[in-house]
């Protein structure tokens, strides 16, 4: 079920300019789902689309009809399998020590220096146990993907509220630590490091190794040794991804439900992309009670078992209480983002509740018709 009066054709048109769409909303809420539908709806029209996810779960494989795992390498949903599709799916699932892998082979000056860094034991850390190395390494993929000639758009399912923060603030906080001054005196390479050890430093280095190990103290340098004259190139690709988070060919489009949790959720990602100096561009609300509460209640007056009544009644207050919410949505929306004078308001699509959850290729084709 579609909004008319808001929404009809107006997501298309809002969307319609943009390369780069970011999936947002809490866990739950059928965020995956919509990205997918959203795909398929564009691939439609004829254009090559490619959908990431950044969540594990094989979600979006399934609900795509793919058997096997997607991986970090965009995988072609076939033609043949979406009857009438004129453009192109592909879908891909991120995996950050693969895309940490092609950044450091991109950034280094050979072969040699990259296969130093990537099996230096600290570089095998930071891959695996560093926080926010997962949410940079999807900025750093979603960058590799928007310059992929093979694709017109892309979608990005983003990880639930708090880690799609985390996710849209890793490359500045990149760029902040390599142009700290602590990393620019003591880390970067060609600074101390490379220098002959004075007594203080050689003290230092002692107690260092006598804490965590002259091992891993050697693991350090060594990495920080072999990184010479890559910071710069991360701090590029970091403005890079800034700059095409804040810019005009990225569209921001909340996922939310009609629950009073979802509901605070979707205020609170609304007030921090306003923080962060950008806004919502469009918003689905999915899983609607796909009925009218006033012709649920007159059926109720029919002659029907009471029991039958009953249940009728009870679904009317709770599309009355769905209703209510989606209005309180729509006033956050239009606070975080007037509309200007004679132009339209952020379009508000619901997607009515299915029968059946949306888990297979034919569900999902049916939610990118409604799209």
């Amino acid at each position: 079920m579609i909004d008319a009066v808001e929404s009809s054709g107006a997501l298309s048109k809002a969307l319609a300019n943009k390369k780069v769409v970011l999936c947002l909303g809490s866990g739950g809420v059928g965020k995956t789902t919509a990205s997918a539908a959203l795909a398929l709806a564009m691939a439609s029209t004829g254009e090559r689309v490619v959908v990431l996810t950044i969540d594990p779960a094989r979600r979006l494989a399934d609900a795509l009809g793919q058997k096997g795992s997607l991986g970090n390498e965009p995988t072609r949903v076939e033609g043949s399998i979406i009857d009438g599709l004129a453009g192109e799916v592909w879908a891909a699932m991120l995996d950050p020590a693969e895309t940490f892998e092609m950044v450091v082979r991109s950034e280094a000056d050979d072969d040699v220096q990259a296969e130093r860094i990537l099996s230096n034991r600290l570089f095998v850390n930071l891959t695996t146990s560093l926080s926010g190395t997962n949410e940079y390494m999807a900025a750093e993929r979603l960058h590799q993907l928007h310059h992929d000639g093979r694709f017109d758009r892309v979608i990005i399912d983003t990880p639930p509220s708090h880690h799609a923060m985390d996710f849209l603030d890793s490359p500045g906080r990149l760029t902040r630590f390599v142009d700290h001054r602590l990393y620019r005196s003591v880390f970067a390479p060609r600074h101390q490091l490379l220098r002959p050890l004075n007594v203080g430093t050689r003290v230092v280095m002692r107690v260092l190794a006598r804490l965590v190990g002259s091992s891993l103290v050697d693991d350090v340098v060594t990495f920080f040794a072999d990184f010479e004259g890559m910071d710069a190139g991360f701090r590029r690709r970091a403005s890079e991804i800034e700059d095409l988070l804040a810019g005009p060919d990225t569209a921001y489009l909340l996922v939310a439900a009609a629950r009073r949790d979802r509901l605070e959720e979707a205020k609170w990602i609304l007030g921090n992309l306003e923080r962060r100096h950008r806004s919502v561009d469009g918003v689905i609300v999915n899983r609607v009670l796909p009925f009218d509460p006033g012709a649920a209640e007159a059926l109720a007056e029919a002659e029907l078992s009471p029991p039958l009544a009953r249940n009728l009644r009870e679904l009317a207050s709770l599309a009355r209480q769905e209703a209510a919410l989606i209005d309180r949505l729509r006033q956050f929306v239009d606070a975080e983002r007037p509309p200007p004078e004679h132009e339209e308001r952020v379009p508000l699509v619901r997607l009515g509740e299915q029968l059946t959850p949306v888990h297979d290729l034919t569900g999902l084709v049916e939610m990118a018709k409604a799209l």
